[in-house]
């Protein structure tokens, strides 16, 4: 019996063993095959256009194919779901703006995931702006101007665009409305992309949008930027005023990170935000970020994860004190 027993002891060591090595010598070959970066909003948004910039320096590092999926809805919500059921094995990140980690659980009834235990946090790639922009042809060029001619056409509903219910867009809008009285109609979209598109063919005369999804707009003229959702202004747009030097406390936090399936292996989370880290510092990578009104960020997973619970927590409080109430 005791033959046996240390025999049994010994086999289950060397199993142990060699599923250690195993393990290990997996985790040594990563990646292996192809990694999907899912953007939880469709092609413009700023999520899209950073999302792509992080699939080409992956892709040329990892020498494995990156595939980017679009995956729009709710707000981003849709996205974020699919990434937080997907499993924790190094082949599945998202590349997103806060909303879906930070608001939209505030403000979607039965949310579907705990935000702030789904997800592993991997790095905040940049700062983006989120703007106030209007039609060319809505005769406004400041927020005070939008108020007043708001006043004097009572009966003219303005509504707003923004990238879904709970985005920071939407936020800023109901702000906006609470702190002036506004009689504003707020129309969700599936992305801040196709909110800008309708504001660019007339269909909506004013929308919150990020900077990679305005700019190009505004430089063509179809579209005017009249403020910023910010604590401050933006050193790449220093003429554009915040909505708050008029109507104090409308502003909003706006970044994009990378995140991945909670319980993924640290190696390759560590491995993933030094290349990030590395991308974000190269010159060509900051001027094209800079022309799309975005500030590169970088900073550890721990930084990312400690922001994001502070930004969580600064939402529960501030979303139910305007009167928002979850969609």
């Amino acid at each position: 019996m005791t033959f046996t027993r240390r025999t049994a002891c010994l086999a289950l060591a060397l199993s142990a063993l060699t599923l250690t090595a195993g393990s290990a010598l997996a985790q040594d070959k990563w990646p292996s095959r192809a990694i999907t970066l899912i953007v939880p909003y469709p092609p413009g948004a700023s999520s899209d256009f950073i999302g792509r910039m992080v699939r080409d320096q992956l892709e040329e590092q990892l020498k494995v194919p990156v595939v980017v999926e679009n995956k729009p809805g709710a707000g981003g919500t849709t996205g974020a779901m699919q990434v937080a059921k997907s499993a924790p094995d190094g082949y599945t990140f998202m590349v997103t703006v806060n909303a879906p980690v930070t608001m939209n659980a505030h403000m979607q009834k039965n949310y579907p995931f705990d935000p702030m235990k789904s997800f592993t946090p991997v790095v905040k790639v940049a700062d983006v702006a989120m703007t106030l922009a209007v039609n060319s042809k809505l005769p406004v060029n400041s927020v005070k101007e939008l108020i007043d001619y708001a006043k004097k056409n009572p009966d003219q509903k303005l509504s707003f665009g923004s990238a879904g219910v709970g985005s920071a867009h939407h936020i800023a809008g109901e702000l906006l409305k609470q702190k002036t009285g506004l009689n504003m109609v707020h129309v969700p979209y599936k992305g801040g992309g196709p909110a800008i598109q309708d504001l660019v063919a007339g269909h909506i005369p004013i929308s919150f949008g990020t900077t990679p999804a305005v700019m190009p707009q505004a430089q063509a003229g179809t579209i005017r930027i009249i403020a910023l959702a910010e604590t401050k202004r933006s050193p790449d747009l220093p003429g554009v005023p915040t909505i708050s030097e008029t109507v104090p406390g409308v502003d909003t936090f706006t970044w994009v990170g990378v995140f991945a399936p909670l319980g993924t292996p640290k190696p390759v989370v560590d491995r993933v935000n030094a290349l990030v880290s590395d991308m974000i510092k190269k010159p060509d990578v900051i001027a094209r970020l800079k022309t799309q009104g975005a500030t590169a960020a970088g900073g550890s997973p721990e930084a990312l994860q400690k922001s994001m619970q502070e930004e969580f927590d600064h939402w529960t409080k501030v979303i139910p004190s305007i009167g928002i109430k979850p969609e």
